[in-house]
């Protein structure tokens, strides 16, 4: 069994769309225009990054958002951060305790939630 057909077949299939929507490739902003343009041209991800200057994941992102505008599938935004980060900072600013003990982000930490009343 061949692990690297499932990706050929998915790259084809990508190729085929974007060439087949030239039209939209051309209402793209720049940087995402040159990539949807080479990928459409048969230029692989890794190929693509190192002629524009960014990175194979950057440019895999480009290209599934622009797969899923031409195929109509919706993309839901995933918004991630590193560890111990506090995505949804709220009055705190994201330093509240870390569980590690408090932050010394004030002259006095206090860093509770306000409460709610």
């Amino acid at each position: 069994m061949n692990d690297e057909q499932p990706a050929q077949s998915d790259t084809e299939a990508l190729q085929k769309a974007l060439a087949e929507a030239k039209t939209y490739l051309g209402t793209l902003p720049t940087t995402e225009r040159t990539i949807a343009s080479l990928a459409a041209k048969g230029m692989p991800v890794w190929e693509i990054a190192q002629t524009i200057g960014i990175s194979e994941a950057a440019v895999s992102r480009t290209l599934d958002g622009v797969h899923a505008a031409i195929t109509g599938r919706e993309i839901t935004p995933v918004e991630t951060g590193g560890v111990g980060s506090d995505t949804d900072p709220g009055v705190t600013g994201g330093y509240g305790d870390t569980g590690f003990g408090a932050l010394d982000t004030e002259p006095i930490p206090d860093n509770r939630e306000p409460a709610e009343g």
